[in-house]
């Protein structure tokens, strides 16, 4: 069972795209505003409004700059876990898993792992199959499955 690839590139590169696309607008919307139409009327040009959607931009741009690196795709065994970050594929031992959770109000389904000799908390998402109520995130696929049953099994 792996990642999603599909998935793991749109959490990773999804808000670099948003961004850029806000700060395109607010750039638009200072240097050709004639050729932006709200409500039948031809737009004007604006600081308060260029300023706000460049922030907008801006806030996304840098918070894929934070984020970025965190994004890993994961391959469960039944006794290893392979684990595809910055290149580098590096198997892990369930064993040595000091905790792995889901990140609820996120779909489709995004789990973090840490793991021993690790600093860092890697986030990986699972495979699109999940029942959302009120933001509430239940992952039903079988990767999501297999985690829980792990988690069970080794008391993570």
């Amino acid at each position: 069972m792996q990642s999603d690839k599909l998935y793991y590139r749109l959490f990773k590169y999804g808000l670099l795209f948003v961004g850029l696309l806000i700060l395109v607008l607010a750039l638009t919307s200072w240097f050709m505003p004639d050729s932006m139409t709200i409500n039948g009327e031809k737009g004007t040009r604006d600081i308060f409004v260029t300023s706000i959607l460049g922030l907008f931009g801006l806030f996304f741009i840098l918070t894929f700059i934070a984020i970025k690196d965190k994004f890993a795709v994961v391959k469960l065994g039944n006794q290893t876990i392979q684990i595809e970050h910055h290149g580098q594929d590096v198997v892990v031992n369930w064993l040595d898993v000091e905790s792995i959770s889901q990140i609820q109000f996120v779909h489709p389904p995004l789990y973090k792992i840490k793991t021993r000799g690790n600093e860092s908390i890697l986030w990986f998402n699972t495979e699109p199959k999940y029942f959302n109520i009120a933001g509430f995130v239940t992952d039903i696929s079988d990767m999501g499955e297999f985690i829980k049953k792990k988690k069970k099994e080794l008391g993570i």
